[in-house]
């Protein structure tokens, strides 16, 4: 009876998760959209508060008329200011009680730093065009160092030591093959993310 009851329990269990499975990885869809978004809404704070017209979409601020030249490096370093934010936000979230939705948005709210890192190593810069090196100026560091790049790379393992410490996953293959397959998903969804986003807002703003 006994042995009958743990069988239904794990059954029951196990019907759980896989109800909350697409859930959890619906919420890490959107926190990867929602990072971005506050990366460049963070630009577009800036941006405003220098009295410039701007626009946040979920991959790209369009500034709607020039900037003042001494305003190029804050507005850059803004969108760091956001991605930062983000990050800290989510971690704190998930530091303060564990669980697999709060993970799964911690999981989102990496992965905006986890591809600066990726970039950094395959690149030699996190980030296409001059952003980095123009928050890096605008912080007083060197603009052709790599400050930012270290920074996010620091972030990035900072989460996941905290994740692992905080939800003590199950080491083996499952989990690798979710980190896999979470990496893989992270990758698709900002590419559509970009893609989109581009193909969408570009003909609106960008002139």
């Amino acid at each position: 009876m006994k042995m009958m009851w743990e069988q239904e329990r794990g059954a029951a269990l196990t019907s759980a998760a896989s109800h909350r499975s697409p859930r959890l990885w619906f919420a890490f869809i959107v926190a990867i959209a929602a990072s971005f978004y506050v990366h460049e809404l963070g630009h577009c704070a800036i941006a405003w508060l220098q009295g410039c017209p701007a626009i946040p979409t979920p991959a790209k601020e369009y500034v709607l008329k020039p900037l003042p030249q001494a305003a190029q490096n804050e507005v850059a370093l803004g969108g760091i200011l956001g991605s930062v934010a983000a990050l800290a936000g989510a971690l704190y979230w998930l530091y303060r009680k564990p669980g697999r939705l709060r993970s799964a948005l911690l999981a989102g709210a990496m992965t905006p730093p986890g591809f600066y890192c990726l970039r950094f190593l395959l690149a030699g810069r996190g980030h296409d065009g001059t952003e980095f090196q123009e928050a890096q100026a605008a912080l007083g560091l060197s603009y052709s160092g790599h400050a930012l790049d270290w920074l996010f790379i620091g972030l990035f393992a900072l989460a996941a030591a905290v994740w692992f410490w905080r939800a003590r996953p199950s080491l083996g293959l499952r989990l690798a093959g979710r980190l896999l397959l979470g990496s893989v998903t992270a990758l698709a969804v900002v590419v559509l993310l970009q893609v989109g986003n581009n193909a969408m807002f570009d003909p609106l703003f960008q002139r």
